[in-house]
């Protein structure tokens, strides 16, 4: 279920880069996540949940890292491509591992980490055909998203149950609107409302958010932190089919290329621990 929420991931690419074509980036993030929590407040009417001030605090901080992450990625692919964007995001598989460990003493595998080598490997060749020459403002607001999102992936590992994943996902979402709105006012709102526009919208709330999210809540925990950060690095394999499949860049050999080694990386996470032990190769030769 993690890798449907790299699939649907994916497509939030070209749509934001679309919705900057008709609305100023944190009017955006704001009418996003605000839809996006009246619809999980509407699903958690008449439900017996109750509410404290632990999961309000865990909601909030949730939230911080949400909308420091959706912040700085859409602001940041105002000046950097789509597909740098996703490699830039997905620096998160070497950052959850080293944030876990010393956060709450958890070693990663050694299939996790040389799966996650391989992934940022794939990713270098998937999204950089011209290598990085120029790291620009935007690469570095991508950057500074990955590590929020870092957070936000063990966060969601610590607190995600079956009885406050219903709460923690309205209130991180009214938290990231409620953070987003002064900066709507800050940057001088823009608005040209087009069915285009209104398209883009629907796919980053419906999918892109509501059903990604709980997605996440629900299945993550299932998982440890960086096992689901290298799972994550699917979504620029998608983010490239769909940006290729709306002509919106070229495939190229070095991109495919790319999306099998990063395939080849998350298979090896997650099954290299089965593979039979005359097969593997020995760590301590």
């Amino acid at each position: 279920m993690l890798v449907l929420c790299t699939v649907i991931w994916g497509g939030t690419f070209p749509a934001v880069k679309y919705a900057l074509e008709f609305s100023s980036p944190w009017l955006i993030v704001a009418l996003r996540f605000a839809l996006a929590g009246t619809l999980f407040a509407l699903f958690l009417k008449g439900a017996n949940h109750k509410l404290n001030w632990q999961i309000v605090s865990r909601g909030l901080i949730l939230g911080l890292f949400f909308f420091a992450g959706f912040g700085l990625q859409t602001l940041g692919l105002q000046y950097t491509s789509a597909s740098r964007s996703a490699f830039l995001t997905e620096g998160l598989v070497l950052f959850i591992p080293l944030l876990s460990f010393l956060m709450s003493r958890k070693r990663p595998t050694f299939f996790t980490m040389t799966g996650a080598l391989l992934v940022m490997a794939g990713l270098y060749l998937l999204t950089s055909p011209a290598g990085f020459v120029d790291f620009n403002r935007g690469d570095w607001l991508t950057l500074g998203c990955a590590l929020a999102f870092s957070f936000y992936i063990i966060g969601v590992d610590l607190w995600s149950t079956p009885d406050t994943r219903g709460l923690l996902s309205t209130l991180q979402a009214f938290t990231v609107a409620a953070l987003a709105t002064p900066m709507v006012f800050w940057e001088g709102a823009r608005l040209a409302v087009s069915t285009g526009f209104v398209l883009a919208m629907l796919y980053l709330i419906l999918p892109g958010t509501l059903i990604v999210v709980m997605l996440q809540m629900r299945f993550q925990p299932l998982s440890t932190p960086s096992r689901a950060g290298v799972i994550f690095a699917l979504e620029p394999v998608f983010a490239m089919l769909y940006a290729g499949a709306l002509s919106l860049e070229i495939f190229t050999w070095r991109g495919t290329l790319g999306a099998i080694v990063i395939t080849a990386g998350v298979v090896w996470s997650e099954t290299g621990s089965k593979v039979p032990v005359f097969l593997r190769i020995s760590r301590r030769s």
